[in-house]
């Protein structure tokens, strides 16, 4: 089981190399108060700092959760088909992915 320091860190690796080629500027930013725990891991909600200085929202990536399995699996952004409580219900009785990859 990850600790939230341990999850946040992963979250930052993971969101630094994804948005390392990125052509848009934005300075990723971690927000641990928005951050949570589910079942199997960490929710960790991150924006940019564009967004957090302007107060616009629509500023920086339009996903602005990720989650960090505790397993140690690389963290992933969920499906943007459905709310995130959906998508970790699912994710928890084995129906998501069909077939049932249950963290």
């Amino acid at each position: 089981m990850l600790s939230k320091e341990e999850a946040l860190q992963a979250a930052r690796q993971f969101l630094e190399a994804a948005y390392a080629d990125d052509s848009s500027g934005w300075t990723i930013v971690v927000l641990p108060d928005g951050s949570y725990r589910y079942h199997a891991g960490w929710a960790v909600r991150f924006d940019s700092q564009e967004a957090l200085d302007s107060g616009q929202p629509w500023v920086g990536p339009m996903m602005k959760i990720l989650l960090v399995p505790d397993d140690g699996s690389e963290p992933e952004f969920p499906p943007t088909n459905i709310p995130v409580p959906d998508y970790l219900e699912k994710l928890a009785a084995g129906e998501w992915p069909a077939g049932g990859d249950a963290r």
